[in-house]
């Protein structure tokens, strides 16, 4: 390998033995790119940069009124000005940057598992975990209609998970939409317009529309459903077709683009 070609590996190095001599951990706010090291590169100055001048300055306030050009933390991925300031901060001075759901909320608030709660007990307690949820910041746009244990239970299980800390205490400022964009695993499938309207291989093999196990006492697909699946399916790919040739676009030749493209008809 020519020495020219060794030299981003060789900055990579670098930059990340100075953010370990600062005691800075580069996981916490950046997301690596290994296969674009120049890229990588790029992004590691523009923060070691930024962390130099703060530590010149020595608050934000400073940054503001002397370093005009360093307004905002340059990590990677960035959610909004106040969020990245915030856990770049935190950053600076060892703190944490994300932590589970359940630390963020009152330590004094106990949630008990769906399973231990009855039919009698759950739409109280489901209004209970909502109304924490969004006192500390966090919003709730599931679809309208889904039974309430389904929806707590959802809940319960987002208590375990880890989230980026916010400006106001700490507390997050995600919404939580249930999807990942992957409908035959979704509980939320039978009241999706989404849902209902795409078809999978995982249908196919059903011969109808694929439910997963927890909605068998909710919900049943009758085998005609695969038949309205596979013609609303087709409905759709026959719009994107034509938007993709009224609007010809070189990202709709990556894989996986048509997935977004009602998105970009929005």
């Amino acid at each position: 390998m020519a020495k020219e070609d060794l030299l981003p590996y060789q900055q990579n190095l670098d930059y990340r033995r100075e953010f370990k001599r600062l005691g800075l951990d580069l996981e916490a706010l950046m997301d690596f790119t290994p296969m674009d090291l120049d890229l990588e590169n790029r992004r590691l100055k523009s923060l070691l940069d930024f962390v130099h001048e703060y530590q010149r300055c020595g608050s934000k306030e400073a940054m503001e009124i002397i370093a005009g050009t360093y307004r905002f933390p340059p990590i990677f991925p960035g959610i909004s000005p106040e969020s990245d300031w915030f856990r770049f901060e935190q950053w600076m001075q060892g703190e944490p940057v994300r932590k589970k759901l359940s630390e963020q909320l009152p330590q004094n608030i106990v949630f008990r598992k769906p399973d231990e709660i009855s039919e009698a007990e759950i739409e109280s307690e489901l209004e209970r975990l909502e109304q924490v949820l969004k006192r500390a910041g966090y919003g709730i746009g599931l679809n309208d209609g889904i039974p309430a244990r389904l929806v707590y239970a959802f809940l319960y299980e987002e208590l375990g998970e880890e989230f980026e800390l916010h400006e106001s205490d700490g507390l997050g400022f995600w919404s939580f939409d249930g999807c990942s964009g992957y409908c035959p695993d979704c509980f939320q499938r039978p009241w999706c317009d989404s849902g209902q309207s795409s078809c999978w291989s995982e249908d196919k093999e059903a011969g109808k529309m694929h439910l997963i196990d927890e909605l068998d006492k909710y919900v049943s697909a009758s085998p005609q459903s695969l038949d309205i699946l596979q013609q609303l399916q087709a409905e759709e790919d026959a719009k994107f077709a034509q938007f993709k040739a009224e609007n010809p676009s070189p990202e709709f030749e990556n894989p996986g683009a048509e997935e977004d493209w009602q998105a970009l008809l929005n």
